[in-house]
């Protein structure tokens, strides 16, 4: 790396230090309402008629939110047209889950990005989808959690990355090592400051501080960043020429996703409901 590369990337971390101080951290080429969205849903008492006025200020995300009411992980007997029935029937996570992904999907649109960093985009989205439904299985399958609040853990903990991908266009940094090294070091921390400022739950802001452990804390009962730190650890062996051995991480035996002697680990009993999940997360 020429000096020059190595005096814009040091600017570049040390801004990122200078927004989280701060807490400056607007998501650039984030759609607006979609932050609103998620505000909305983090009172004390959800005000539905303002999240539906919210949700219908902007067509795309209105039509976003009731193609996940009745896709195929969703939808019961019925189908769903009325916006405020929709949004009452999947509950405040799933609506939050549906117009981040909408959001993230904006921004891979965005006329604005270079082509290496809209291709890096589409994976963290691809990746975020693949950890919010294996963490959406774990929660319902395997602890008392709310798998829906899972499930938007698994979508956020990906933020941290938007974030510091976003902001390296403006400091045009090309050295992919050093981009990668500078994601590595800084989204765990992002993501939670992220997750606070959208006033998310404490349980869940916890869980994007942690996601990078291979075993975090233990504590009374299964916690969002077990779930979170399981479902990367299975994603990271999916498709992977070598197994997921159980012996190796008491997490997978700690929440019974598999027993001490198991030598390939992985949600595959559970592939329909992955499916649905991604294809109800990317319709």
């Amino acid at each position: 790396m020429s000096a020059e590369a190595m005096q814009t990337a040091a600017g570049f971390v040390e801004d990122l230090a200078g927004d989280l101080n701060k807490g400056d951290l607007e998501l650039p080429m984030f759609s607006g309402t979609a932050v609103r969205i998620q505000k909305a849903f983090q009172v004390e008492e959800v005000d539905i008629d303002k999240i539906v006025r919210l949700i219908s200020s902007d067509p795309a995300i209105a039509a976003r939110v009731l193609e996940l009411a009745n896709s195929a992980a969703i939808r019961g007997a019925r189908q769903f047209t009325d916006l405020r029935q929709a949004v009452i029937r999947i509950g405040d996570k799933l609506v939050q889950s549906s117009v981040l992904t909408f959001a993230v999907r904006q921004v891979e649109r965005n006329d604005g990005l270079s082509e290496g960093s809209r291709t890096k985009l589409r994976a963290i989205w691809v990746e975020s989808v693949e950890l919010a439904a294996r963490c959406y299985v774990i929660a319902k399958e395997f602890t008392k959690l709310n798998a829906n609040e899972a499930l938007l853990t698994g979508l956020l903990s990906v933020i941290g990355r938007l974030y510091i991908l976003l902001k390296s266009e403006e400091y045009k940094i090309e050295d992919d090592a050093e981009l990668e090294q500078v994601l590595a070091d800084w989204h765990p921390a992002i993501s939670k400051a992220i997750g606070e400022s959208w006033n998310m739950s404490d349980e869940l802001v916890n869980a994007l501080e942690l996601q990078l452990e291979m075993d975090p804390p233990l504590q009374e009962t299964a916690t969002l960043a077990e779930v979170l730190c399981a479902a990367k650890l299975i994603l990271l062996y999916d498709g992977a020429d070598e197994s997921l051995v159980a012996s190796e991480y008491p997490l997978l035996q700690r929440l019974g996703i598999a027993d001490h002697g198991d030598t390939a680990v992985t949600l595959a009993e559970h592939a329909e409901t992955l499916k649905n999940i991604r294809q109800g997360l990317s319709a």
